[in-house]
């Protein structure tokens, strides 16, 4: 399992994509949905995988981890099996007139005739919730990516020894995607509530349980509160007593999945709430 972090270094023009199009690789997209995403590329993440559903599970994890350290929400719009620095230019490499106009470094590299560039819809969407600014970063340095690729191995053994671990993971993948804060926040809790609610007062109980779980990685008063706070959210979305969320809310269900993930990576284990509560009265 390897990943990489390229940065983008030609531009993808309509014509490129045509190219694919016209000899027949199978991108699975139209030119021009590609062309929508493409100018706004700045960073690719390569990933060695079997094949494309394992490349897009553990996309989704590394992800996850990148969010651990505190990056806003992104999305990878799509995947291919090259990369765009490849495709980049192959309409003018097929003439060797159009190629002598290519900057250097784009005049040699594949064409459309020679290869064969497979393309996979993911997670079209022109949208993504996001939190303040101020608390989050837009960037991710060298160093980070390496820590959450790093962490990429440990959490994959949680999932294969805990199977519930992969619903937490999937919805702070997914939760940012949604189509507005509110449907957000059920996401996030219905996944909370599937992996820790137990029994009556499940408000309580689940706060309890949060604050216990996140003690290693954060203040335990702090994560009860905010538990306590975004359940209230949450019940008064379910029963139609708010008509949408806003940033304060949603960012308080979102820092709440992220410290419990931060937490059971930590552990290497999801703890059962009893577990939970002995920890608990044994301080």
């Amino acid at each position: 399992m390897t990943f990489g972090m390229h940065p983008r270094r030609w531009n993808v023009s309509i014509f490129d994509l045509y190219s694919l199009a016209a000899e027949n690789h199978p991108t699975r997209m139209t030119a021009e949905l590609m062309q929508i995403f493409l100018p706004n590329v700045n960073l690719e993440i390569s990933v060695d995988a079997a094949d494309h559903a394992e490349a897009k599970r553990l996309l989704d994890i590394l992800k996850v981890m990148i969010y651990l350290n505190g990056v806003q929400p992104t999305i990878t719009p799509f995947a291919t099996s090259h990369s765009l620095n490849d495709y980049a230019g192959i309409n003018s490499r097929s003439s060797s007139q159009l190629c002598e106009k290519l900057p250097e470094g784009m005049r040699s590299g594949i064409t459309a005739k020679d290869s064969r560039v497979e393309g996979w819809p993911n997670e079209l969407v022109f949208s993504v919730l996001r939190g303040n600014s101020e608390l989050y970063s837009n960037e991710i340095d060298a160093d980070a990516f390496t820590q959450a690729t790093e962490a990429v191995t440990v959490w994959r053994k949680i999932e294969t020894q805990y199977g519930k671990a992969s619903i937490l993971r999937a919805a702070l993948a997914k939760a940012p995607l949604m189509p507005d804060r509110s449907s957000s926040i059920l996401h996030i809790w219905q996944a909370l509530e599937t992996v820790f609610g137990k029994g009556p007062e499940l408000s309580f109980r689940m706060s309890i349980t949060l604050a216990e779980l996140c003690g290693p990685v954060a203040s335990r008063a702090e994560t009860y509160a905010k538990a306590k706070k975004s359940y209230h959210d949450r019940s008064r979305i379910t029963h139609g007593k708010v008509d949408f969320a806003d940033d304060e809310q949603w960012v308080r269900a979102w820092d709440l999945l992220v410290e419990a993930i931060r937490a059971i990576l930590h552990r290497e284990a999801i703890p059962s709430e009893d577990d939970l509560f002995s920890d608990l009265l044994s301080r």
